[in-house]
């Protein structure tokens, strides 16, 4: 086979196409460019600042950026290329933030960009200024949209605390590779698909650092399964690990969900106290209001985890500007290649039109129904957006359905009866779209989705990833033909589409013969 190669195109893009030698070159251009889309095998990247600022943290110069490039380019290096590299790189470190007794300050390297990025509008020539601590969530946003990300030079933590990683766990390779990338940024995103392991590398994280240990988590249910991970993989006892706002009152590592973290009394407690990591769950599905808020905490490290950074809003540079740049990332097919992670198949299966809700559900049934009666006995999700179609197929068919109306107790039942077996189908709403951790399931039958949101699509395909010897992972979407559901589902599927899978489209009357031609 001969060697992989890449070639700059007019368009700003490179393209990567496959062979000897892939993984180095796609390592080198994940330096400077985000993945764009995957075509017939071949890889195309788009430049991204963000990307070039997270290299730069990890210490790498422009010059040794361009040589490893053109190394594996097949042609020169447009001058373009390498002037855009060069200077988006020299703009990391323009602007850092230090300490100056009890208030930070903003140091810039040239005074005339703090007038760019709207500080001290009656200029006097002074390069640096003091911040209020409750300003920082807004300044750092004003700065990475003018294109100047803030580095965070602060040093806060006096009282560091000792955790060891537990010696009988081993981190994959490329868990590795996050965790020696997080050690050389200091601040950033790790971004690693559905299954692959990311709070390991979190905990990994944490236990390098040291305590005190901040865990922001988007719920209760995936608090506490990060509490799990902790006791399993660490020196912690349950006394060292403790939710906000419970007992001791300075554990070792704290958890707080985002919205706790960031009103009433714990809100308080948590912004009293410095830290010397905060990890960020699930960071991309956060809003702007309550990263502003939960950028305020004191913290010498800062590291965000996600396996699907897109936001339909378009202000994933937010979540750059607030915890760091990306520093690390993984591809869905390359870690499914190496067996990291589940192989899956998608199917979008249509259903007629309908003229009313009654005849669209019915039509859907049937279709849920026939995938049981074929995956019968399979570890199966039902999940859907609407809620009352999702209870209506539960009843009818005879599986139990979480919503966000059910008790935190009837939760942890339910989905453990699931991960014992004891149940083989289950219904959830989109509680089961962000974190829920249901190793064993391999069918996923979607019913109903948020619009055109690319990250559900991809968190609830990500729900099947876990591998196990000789699975395959199938993820059907039900939706009605010829109507704006199907145009949303095909919005939705975007991302995963971008990363290198295939949907087949299946019309519902032929959904046997081709199940039939699958196995």
């Amino acid at each position: 086979m001969a060697a992989a190669s890449l070639l700059f195109q007019r368009n700003g893009r490179i393209l990567v196409s496959p062979g000897d030698g892939l993984d180095g070159v796609l390592r080198s251009v994940r330096l400077c460019a985000q993945l764009h889309s995957i075509v017939a095998g071949s890889f195309i990247y788009e430049l991204s600042p963000a990307v070039i600022w997270g290299t730069a943290a990890r210490g790498l110069h422009s010059a040794d950026l361009i040589q490893r490039l053109e190394k594996a380019s097949v042609l020169p290096m447009p001058p373009v290329f390498a002037v855009t590299l060069s200077e988006t790189m020299a703009r990391y470190g323009a602007l850092e933030l230090v300490d100056r007794g009890s208030r930070p300050e903003l140091i810039a390297r040239d005074p005339s960009i703090l007038r760019e990025i709207g500080i001290r509008p009656d200029f006097d020539g002074s390069s640096d200024v003091e911040v209020d601590q409750s300003e920082l969530g807004a300044l750092k946003l004003a700065a990475i949209k003018a294109g100047w990300p803030i580095v965070d030079r602060r040093s806060r933590v006096t009282n560091e605390a000792t955790i060891s990683l537990d010696p009988r766990i081993h981190l994959r390779p490329y868990q590795h590779g996050a965790l020696s990338a997080f050690h050389a940024g200091r601040d950033g995103v790790i971004l690693l698909p559905c299954g692959a392991g990311k709070t390991i590398v979190g905990v990994a994280a944490g236990a390098s650092v040291g305590g005190p240990v901040l865990v922001l988590v988007p719920s209760r249910t995936v608090g506490e399964q990060w509490k799990s991970t902790w006791l399993a993989s660490t020196t912690c006892n349950c006394e060292d690990i403790e939710w906000a706002g419970g007992q001791p009152a300075d554990p070792l590592v704290t958890i707080a969900t985002y919205h706790a973290a960031t009103t009433g009394s714990v809100s308080g407690t948590l912004s009293s106290r410095s830290w010397r990591i905060i990890i960020y769950d699930e960071v991309q599905s956060l809003p702007a209001d309550v990263f502003r808020l939960a950028a305020t905490l004191n913290a010498e490290h800062r590291l965000g985890l996600s396996a699907t950074l897109v936001r339909e809003d378009g202000r994933e540079a937010e979540v750059f500007a607030l915890v760091g740049p990306p520093l690390y990332e993984a591809s869905w097919l390359e870690l499914e290649r190496d067996g990291w992670i589940a192989p899956a198949r998608c199917y979008e299966v249509r259903v007629p039109p309908a003229e009313n809700d009654a005849d669209a559900r019915r039509y859907k049934m049937a279709v849920v129904q026939r995938l049981l009666d074929r995956h019968r006995n399979e570890p199966t999700l039902v999940v859907g957006t609407n809620v009352a179609s999702l209870q209506a197929t539960g009843s009818r068919l005879g599986f139990p359905v979480l919503t966000g109306n059910s008790s935190a107790s009837n939760r942890n039942e339910v989905f453990d009866s699931f991960r014992r077996g004891e149940i083989t189908t289950l219904g959830v709403s989109r509680i089961g779209s962000v974190g829920i951790d249901l190793p064993d399931a391999t069918i996923l039958i979607q019913i109903s989705g948020t619009f055109g949101s690319r990250q559900e699509e991809a968190q609830r395909l990500g729900r099947l990833l876990r591998p196990s010897a000789g699975k395959t992972a199938r993820f059907y979407t039900v939706v009605a033909s010829a109507t704006r559901e199907q145009h949303f589902a095909t919005r939705r599927q975007r991302f995963l589409v971008n990363q290198g899978y295939i949907y087949d489209i299946v019309d519902a009357s032929e959904l046997a013969r081709v199940i039939s031609d699958d196995q």
